[in-house]
């Protein structure tokens, strides 16, 4: 299949005429725009921005938060000649100056030259560009209603599509410079028969941000590639109300859907059995599972928990990507429920040879089983020494293929540091069986304590089987003290517990029982205070760098004022 640019699979839908997207709006009213319209649409805001002085090749960060308003920007600077990136809109209730300054590096690292957004938030990027070196646009996306361009600007599958950004769950958001070609070969392999292999009658059915390239790749244009139906559900919407998301999928018959772990934890712990009792989920015939670390338990109990309304356990399907990869890297085999390996801590120290890492848990690990590369893709584990490992050996995780991007964007300069005779380097500890990724955690992560590695996931893991605390609102982390000596840190959003010291107590226990390490810090916070990505991820780089921040000589000890501000908020908010 000859591979598309993102205007031409645009024209080549609105030709097709099958598909479209549907957006929930207020009242639950439902809006159908089918791919001509938004071909309409999107050539409008072209002619628009080109009437602005716009150059080709400029940089437009999009930051719409209505979907279909945002996806209509988005194709619409596309079309136009220019490279659209995505950014996170403006919360509707915060601390605008945090905003700003959380969202002036991501502008002045992509060299931005126009915003496109709504005539509510135009002060705040008004404030933006007075700031900012590159910024000398911002529009409103409501006014851009001029004459539209029905020829699209002349590209070629190896320029720049759009720029992304990281989700910073371990390092600074930085943009990743994403062509033609990197898009469609990504989503030919997504669609195609190694992956989803979707059919003309397929259905999607999505609550997650367009900011964020599982929601945005993964299911808007995707869709539109294929030129099928997708219905699109606000995050607020989900978020307040699990039960909505499996609604919609019922009432549309809907079947492929993605969403991180976190999300299927959230259905089984929120969502009653009386909420349940008119759903339908026989349809969804791929649950897809990913953007941060996999927890086995979560979509067991999701599949046992749903199992009376219809949900297949070989629905599921666990995936492995990254921004950096365009998306997905890898997907676990259609039609089964991911394996699982339950793999005592002390066989993965055996296992690893990247980095002399060390699991005391006594218990057992469970690791998914995320799939093997797509076609045209390969991916390999290896040691120190970029050699290849054999099977059931735990090292780096390294990609080669179309889907890999050009590099990341600073400013004017493209970084490739990470790319290595044409090899990217992911930073992720996993390991292969007959070709199937299990992936272990981040090799920036992992924790040293006395010359030893332990991977952060474990610790988090352990702490949030205790009652009281939430999955996802656990950070572990490890820093050296001012004696120069390594320590492990863990921080936990412990709600109003009046009894802290007892849990902080609890925690610790439970860390030396199950994995046989002894804990300097516990820090609790209000749950709010564990910042998380755009995607749901834990931004553990934040956290130590806030922690490094605040200590003092006796951390334990910090008054209640201290821990307010170890995590400040900021435009990153996290939709878990």
């Amino acid at each position: 299949m000859r591979l598309k640019t993102l205007p031409e699979a645009l024209e080549l839908a609105a030709d097709k005429n099958t598909g479209g997207f549907s957006f929930l709006g207020k009242g639950g009213q439902s809006h159908h725009q089918p791919f001509r319209d938004l071909l309409n649409d999107a050539q409008q805001v072209a002619g628009s921005l080109r009437q602005l002085g716009l150059r080709s090749g400029d940089v437009v960060g999009i930051s719409v938060p209505a979907p279909g308003s945002f996806l209509t920007a988005f194709l619409g600077a596309s079309y136009a000649g220019f490279i659209p990136t995505p950014l996170c809109p403006p919360p509707h209730a915060g601390n605008a100056t945090q905003y700003i300054q959380a969202s002036t590096p991501m502008i002045n690292a992509s060299g931005a030259k126009g915003v496109v957004t709504t005539s509510a938030h135009g002060s705040i990027f008004e404030s933006i560009r007075s700031a900012s070196s590159s910024l000398s646009l911002v529009a409103a996306v409501e006014t851009l209603t001029g004459a539209p361009l029905t020829t699209p600007h002349p590209t070629t599958l190896d320029t720049p599509a759009f720029v992304q950004f990281t989700s910073g769950s371990a390092s600074t958001p930085k943009g990743v410079v994403l062509t033609h070609r990197n898009l469609a070969a990504n989503i030919e392999a997504i669609v195609g028969p190694a992956g989803l292999a979707i059919e003309d009658d397929d259905i999607g059915v999505s609550w997650l941000p367009l900011f964020h390239d599982l929601g945005l790749i993964g299911m808007a244009l995707a869709t539109l590639y294929r030129g099928i139906r997708t219905h699109f559900i606000p995050p607020s919407l989900f978020l307040k109300r699990p039960v909505e998301w499996l609604r919609a999928i019922s009432q549309y018959q809907g079947t492929v859907s993605f969403a991180p772990s976190f999300a299927y934890d959230l259905c089984v712990r929120r969502i009653s059995d009386e909420e349940t009792a008119d759903l339908n989920l026989s349809s969804w015939r791929v649950a897809g599972c990913g953007a941060e670390p996999i927890q086995a338990s979560a979509l067991e109990a999701f599949a046992a928990k749903f199992a009376r309304v219809g949900f297949r356990d070989g629905s599921l399907m666990s995936c492995y990507g990254m921004a950096e990869h365009t998306l997905a890297v890898t997907f676990s085999p259609l039609g089964k429920a991911p394996s699982v390996d339950t793999v005592r801590s002390d066989a993965l120290t055996e296992r690893c040879r990247a980095v002399p890492c060390s699991r005391h848990n006594p218990k057992a690990t469970a690791i998914v089983n995320c799939g093997r590369a797509f076609p045209g893709h390969t991916l390999q584990v290896v040691d120190s020494q970029s050699r290849p490992l054999a099977d059931r050996q735990v090292g780096e995780i390294v990609l080669t293929g179309p889907s890999v991007m050009n590099g990341y964007l600073i400013g004017d300069g493209v970084r490739r540091e990470t790319i290595r005779d044409g090899r990217f380097h992911t930073g992720d500890l996993g390991y292969l069986v007959d070709g199937e990724l299990r992936v272990c955690g981040r090799l920036k992560d992992t924790i040293i304590v006395n010359g030893r590695n332990y991977f952060p996931q474990d610790i988090e893991w352990a702490v949030a089987e205790l009652s009281g605390i939430r999955k996802g609102r656990v950070v572990a982390f490890g820093t050296t003290g001012p004696d120069e000596r390594d320590r492990v840190v863990v921080v936990v959003g412990a709600g109003k517990s009046s009894s802290r010291d007892i849990l902080a107590t609890r925690i610790r226990r439970q860390i030396l029982e199950t994995l046989g390490i002894s804990v300097d810090d516990v820090v609790l916070v209000a749950n709010n205070e564990i910042p998380r990505t755009t995607s749901g991820k834990l931004q553990r780089n934040q956290v130590r760098a806030a922690y490094e921040a605040a200590e003092s000589d006796s951390p334990v000890e910090w008054s209640v004022e201290k821990r307010r501000t170890l995590v400040p908020t900021t435009q990153q908010e996290g939709i878990g």
